[in-house]
């Protein structure tokens, strides 16, 4: 429809300046019909092209000044009358396209005022954006670095508690180390002394009491000698199983499963309790210092299990494999709630265990609840750089 409306109003000029131009044809020189052009430029100024007026005015203007040379004269009027004339309707043709421009030249400098501020306006807001942006993600960024210290300082506080209850347990553990190590050094004592001593000193008597005797009497002598070899047979296996209590010769001679196996033989042989021993042979030699803290742990977990388990079947697992050794020991016992142990102290033994495993840079778990028994699962890292026992 617009354009439409722009057609029909280009004819309309169009069919006006060919009309004026003939009625020019035909008025003498004089009339000044030409300032009507004018008219036809303003009504250019309706065309979108913006180029129209100045095209329009151009084209009247040829006209005008060749009516000058086509339009009849009047009788007595001179032609420079007439020229005057034609530059007055000149005038009245320019003087509206001088006036367009200067106002379209007012427009363009308006609208690239209006574009540079809508820029600025843009680039201003994108900034406020980008600084609220950094704002939010600064704020962001300093709640977290608060939450981050905020729980630094509680794992800080627990770690410290950690420490200070560790601190608490190596030395109630030290105090019953040196308790038991007095303990064991008077059983020990007295083992020597009641028990060994007296054994030899009887041993002593009757070597005597068979040097007294008569040379002839070889029966009697013999069997003297024959008890004196069988008392000195019973001193040696418990002398020797004296000092397998204290460090077990076949752990060194024959290694860590074979030195379990016995051990539960003859935890078996004394109690009568059933334990299922499961293993997985090493394909190296283990370290000394980790076969030796695990056969203490299961000599221990044994020990614990007949004083205050009171369990008929005993699992006991050790699994060696490339790079960890891991060692679980469960029964069927009676259990205990770990709380109340902490509390009451009485956990030397798990205080040790726990000890040993964490020289051999190791993790010792341990689950128990009342009347379920009782779960101790260790694991170790082998080192390449290790000793080898």
């Amino acid at each position: 429809m617009a354009v439409d409306a722009n057609r029909r109003l280009l004819l309309a000029i169009i069919g006006l300046g060919t009309a004026l131009f003939c009625l020019d044809l035909y008025l003498p020189l004089g009339i000044g019909n030409g300032v009507l052009y004018g008219g036809l430029v303003i009504l250019s100024f309706l065309l979108p092209n913006r180029t129209g007026p100045v095209i329009t005015a151009f084209i009247c203007s040829v006209l005008t000044m060749a009516d000058v040379i086509l339009s009849p004269t009047l009788d007595g009027v001179p032609l420079w009358m007439g020229v005057t004339n034609r530059l007055f309707s000149l005038t009245a043709i320019w003087l509206p396209v001088l006036f367009f421009l200067h106002q379209r030249r007012a427009e363009d400098a308006l609208q690239r005022a209006h574009d540079d501020l809508e820029a600025r306006v843009q680039q201003r807001t994108q900034e406020l954006a980008d600084v609220n942006n950094a704002l939010v993600k600064e704020i962001a960024e300093r709640t977290e670095t608060e939450r981050s210290l905020r729980n630094s300082e509680a794992v800080l506080q627990a770690n410290q508690q950690e420490l200070r209850q560790s601190r608490e347990e190596l030395r109630a553990l030290a105090g019953q180390l040196l308790t038991a190590q007095e303990e064991d050094r008077r059983r020990i004592s007295r083992d020597l002394h009641d028990d060994i001593n007296q054994r030899l000193a009887m041993l002593s008597m009757d070597l005597r009491q068979a040097e007294k005797n008569e040379p002839s009497d070889a029966q009697s002598l013999s069997s003297t000698i024959r008890l004196v070899s069988d008392r000195l047979t019973a001193i040696s296996d418990d002398v020797r199983q004296m000092a397998y209590r204290f460090h077990p010769s076949i752990l060194d001679d024959l290694g860590l499963v074979k030195a379990i196996r016995r051990q539960i033989d003859d935890f078996t042989a004394r109690t009568e309790i059933k334990i299922s021993y499961v293993h997985r042979d090493p394909t190296t030699v283990l370290p000394a210092e980790i076969a030796i803290c695990l056969y203490r742990i299961v000599q221990e977990s044994l020990s614990n299990i007949v004083r205050h388990a009171h369990a008929s079947h005993v699992e006991i697992e050790l699994i060696c494999e490339d790079d960890l050794v891991s060692l679980s020991v469960h029964d069927n016992g009676k259990g205990f709630d770990r709380a109340q142990l902490s509390q009451t102290g009485a956990h030397l033994g798990l205080l040790s265990m726990k000890e040993r495993v964490g020289l051999t840079k190791g993790r010792f778990e341990i689950d128990s609840t009342p009347s379920h028994g009782t779960h101790i699962h260790i694991e170790i890292p082998l080192t390449t750089g290790a000793s080898r026992a």
